[in-house]
């Protein structure tokens, strides 16, 4: 711990105010990706990078996984069995290839997002779904990423430990509840759930006095409907329609 204080203490302080059996933002995912996953799926990891965030290790357990970024980081990456390097916008698969695609903290990132949602339904097979987690606009922490130049969020992701090769610049244009069901629906994926969830303040685990509004933060907006709006995690869950198949509330 650093002077009067100060220092990262994410696990220190995840033990003092949360039980073990607390779901975090990545354990929720892996839950929903392991809750539709078959062993004989194709699954695409788009924007995988290097595996270094996210530990899905999905890798033997289904058919077949593969990564793609815009960066060679994916060849290093563990959770594959396979890598690719090109744009989400322009995806180089086939048609009606994969059986579920994971996208993990991308959607933030994207400045067309309208085109690799396209690029996503295009890919999935018929009734393949999509797998999504991206922070919601609203929440404090994008909130003030959005306000902060870019150098300055390096130097406190820095600060905290991520590799600078894992920071990319945010534009939001995907993190709302609203306009993720908006993005599905006109690339003709029906949204099966869209969760909202508020997780442990990681961000503020630099001193125990922040860390300690951010749980009372946590707690107000998961226990009232009212604040969901506020929660910071988006977990959405959209499966690719059935040509031919009327879907609900369709003729």
């Amino acid at each position: 711990m650093g002077f009067l204080g100060f220092g990262w203490q994410v696990e220190r302080l995840r033990e003092r105010f949360y039980p073990r059996e607390f779901l975090g933002m990545y354990a929720r995912l892996l839950e929903t990706i392991v809750r539709y996953a078959n062993p004989d799926d194709v699954v695409l990891d788009a924007g995988c990078g290097s595996g270094r965030v996210f530990q899905h290790r999905q890798a033997g357990k289904v058919g077949r996984i593969v990564g793609i970024d815009v960066t060679d980081e994916p060849r290093e990456n563990e959770n594959l069995t396979d890598a690719a390097k090109g744009d989400l916008g322009k995806l180089p698969f086939r048609d009606d290839q994969f059986d579920i695609a994971i996208v993990s903290h991308v959607a933030e990132h994207l400045t067309d997002p309208e085109a690799v949602f396209g690029e996503l339904s295009r890919v999935l097979k018929p009734g393949g779904r999509l797998l999504l987690l991206t922070p919601n606009r609203w929440h404090y922490v994008p909130l003030g990423a959005r306000l902060l130049p870019q150098r300055v969020h390096v130097l406190f992701n820095n600060w905290r430990g991520v590799d600078t090769r894992d920071i990319f610049p945010t534009a939001y244009r995907a993190n709302t509840a609203g306009r993720l069901r908006q993005l599905s629906e006109q690339s003709g994926l029906e949204v099966e759930s869209l969760e909202q969830s508020e997780t442990e303040p990681e961000y503020l685990a630099f001193h125990i006095v922040p860390y300690t509004v951010g749980v009372g933060y946590e707690r107000l907006v998961n226990r009232s409907g009212w604040l969901k709006k506020l929660r910071v995690n988006l977990l959405l869950v959209a499966k690719k329609k059935q040509p031919g198949i009327a879907q609900d509330g369709e003729p």
